[in-house]
């Protein structure tokens, strides 16, 4: 469980061994097998909880299969890059999922999100921690129950670095087509994304999201429900993945605001975008924005 770079191109990758083993519901599901992440008898020890009428409705647990370890030994020897996965499940009920979920359950599981990176953030051995989501097998989940992921790192992934270099002579976003907003976000389609429909929830105030104020929950919470409420009204219950960029606790950036990118996965990747590195856009911005935009 290591970061390694390419000594021919450049690229970073993180050596994982383990994340094989998952079991996945999508591939030869044993008939009758129960969810790892349904209530029952066996359940895992939860990391945290929110609960109701005495049951839990969020909980996050740690990840069997996880792409990067705590043992600070073998990190301090430079034999593994150390971090910890947990696994952020988002309700007690099989198949319901973000196409759903009402704005109060969208509320619980930001809760979830901010408790678990103010932990996780919190290791002085970690450098950047980040929260995501894959839904379906096509956007790389391996459980059709509803869950995000949390990883923290003792490392900043190339990806944030490529943002705060970008935002030192730039708008990290270019043109933005604003489809809604409310005092704490604002959510716009990008211009020149690389990933085709994506769209982003910004943080009006803040670079770090473990300084999210409950007032803002609530309006996060709100622009989720109005987002998959519009993807689902556009584009059906497709899969999709989400996942949230905060400035790393050790860098100052004063233009940078925390931001979740959601990503309709309206297409898969091919032979060309690994050949090349090159992703094709087949966005027809005016289209989208008509479709989207509540704002008018």
């Amino acid at each position: 469980m290591k970061l390694v770079t390419n000594k021919h191109t450049g690229r970073q990758v993180l050596i994982n061994k383990l994340r094989d083993s998952r079991e996945n519901d999508f591939i030869g599901k044993e008939e009758g097998k129960e969810c790892p992440f349904c209530p029952g008898e066996n359940e895992e020890k939860a990391n945290f909880t929110i609960e109701e009428d005495g049951k839990w409705v969020v909980k996050a647990i740690d990840n069997k299969y996880p792409a990067l370890v705590t043992n600070i030994e073998e990190y301090q020897k430079n034999k593994c890059d150390y971090g910890k996965h947990e696994v952020l499940i988002e309700t007690r009920e099989h198949l319901r999922n973000f196409y759903d979920f009402t704005i109060e359950e969208f509320e619980n599981i930001i809760k979830m999100y901010r408790n678990r990176f103010i932990e996780l953030d919190g290791d002085e051995n970690v450098e950047y921690t980040i929260i995501y989501k894959n839904h379906l097998k096509s956007a790389g989940a391996s459980k059709i129950h509803s869950h995000s992921q949390i990883l923290s790192m003792s490392f900043i992934p190339p990806e944030i670095k490529r943002e705060i270099k970008t935002l030192k002579k730039y708008s990290l976003w270019g043109d933005k087509k604003i489809i809604t907003e409310n005092k704490n976000f604002e959510v716009f389609i990008p211009e020149d994304s690389y990933l085709s429909g994506e769209m982003i929830i910004e943080n009006r105030n803040s670079g770090r999201f473990n300084d999210i104020k409950d007032e803002e929950i609530v309006d996060l919470a709100e622009s989720f429900k109005e987002i998959f409420s519009k993807i689902n009204e556009v584009y059906g219950t497709i899969p999709f993945n989400i996942y949230i960029h905060s400035l790393p606790k050790n860098i100052k950036s004063p233009k940078f605001k925390w931001h979740v990118h959601v990503i309709p996965r309206k297409g898969k990747f091919g032979g060309f975008e690994l050949g090349t590195g090159l992703y094709v856009n087949s966005l027809d911005l005016d289209e989208m924005y008509s479709k989207f935009c509540t704002n008018k």
